[in-house]
């Protein structure tokens, strides 16, 4: 099992975005916004996403947060170490391709009883950027080794979107900081729903609905001097106000696990790193998802 993964620093903030289609205003620039809203919609079932920037960056990760796709989707991933470069120095496979990255796979076949959960289901309440605020929405991943790249191309492909279009929010791509020993067992995902219970005069429960949100709670009680280091200065620089990248369970091989326990959301506590023991230290840390 790998051990939980945090990309801190999304490098495609930095980047200059270009889309293949998009539907009236709805362009790139709204992948780099942190608003559920605000959307890059293709006019079709197929985007090609690129992303340039004017010096090389770290890239290990690329993950596309809150979609329409559904587990049949899509992705292929290249990187190009200079603009004008035709080999890239990354390739996660040809377009159509079994080869292919699937960012939001399925439940793995025979893992669950014949006929009680359709095929190719997944963790995700699938659903168009009017459900993602209520518990709706996708998002696609893809990790690989670290590479230099000053180009990324990411073509993204959703036959089966009932909407008949693509949608995506958020792009996030980078490198990742994960820490040798791994968070403790007990970590808590909580399903967060703001919506309220009331009664009518006439004695009848209704709801009031709200918005719904995930919120994963960990504690890291054995990071090394560098492992703390590294934990502190991301604490420093994203505080409570950056969102981040956060996965405990990165490319498992029960995908809805992962999909489960992978968030772009924003530290919720900055609470204090202690000493435990020599040269070992403990810290909790909680994300709250936008």
């Amino acid at each position: 099992m790998n051990n939980l993964r945090i990309l801190h620093d999304n490098a495609a903030d930095r980047a200059v975005l270009a889309a293949s289609s998009q539907v009236g205003t709805l362009g790139p620039a709204n992948l780099q916004r942190d608003s559920k809203s605000a959307v890059l919609r293709a006019t079709g079932i197929g985007q090609t996403i690129t992303a340039s920037w004017p010096t090389q960056e770290s890239i290990a990760c690329v993950a596309l947060i809150f979609t329409n796709m559904t587990s049949s989707a899509r992705m292929r991933v290249r990187g190009y170490a200079q603009p004008g470069d035709t080999n890239p120095v990354l390739d996660t496979g040809n377009t159509g391709n079994t080869e292919n990255t699937f960012p939001c796979r399925a439940a793995v076949h025979g893992t669950f009883p014949w006929g009680v959960l359709p095929l190719g289901w997944n963790a995700y309440k699938t659903g168009g950027v009017n459900t993602w605020g209520h518990g709706g929405g996708s998002d696609g991943v893809a990790w690989f080794a670290p590479v230099r790249v000053r180009k990324l191309v990411i073509d993204v492909w959703s036959p089966q979107s009932p909407e008949g279009y693509l949608e995506i929010s958020r792009l996030v791509a980078g490198n990742y900081w994960s820490p040798e020993y791994n968070a403790d067992y007990g970590a808590q995902l909580l399903v967060q729903d703001s919506s309220e219970d009331y009664r009518t005069a006439a004695g009848d429960l209704k709801t009031a609905r709200g918005s719904t949100s995930d919120k994963l709670s960990i504690t890291l009680a054995h990071l090394t001097p560098m492992d703390r280091a590294r934990l502190m200065r991301i604490l420093r620089e994203n505080g409570k106000g950056k969102a981040m990248l956060f996965s405990l369970f990165p490319e498992d091989p029960d995908p809805l696990l992962e999909q489960d326990h992978m968030l772009y959301g924003k530290a919720s506590n900055i609470d204090a790193v202690a000493t435990p023991y020599f040269e070992t230290y403990s810290a909790p840390l909680q994300i709250e998802g936008i």
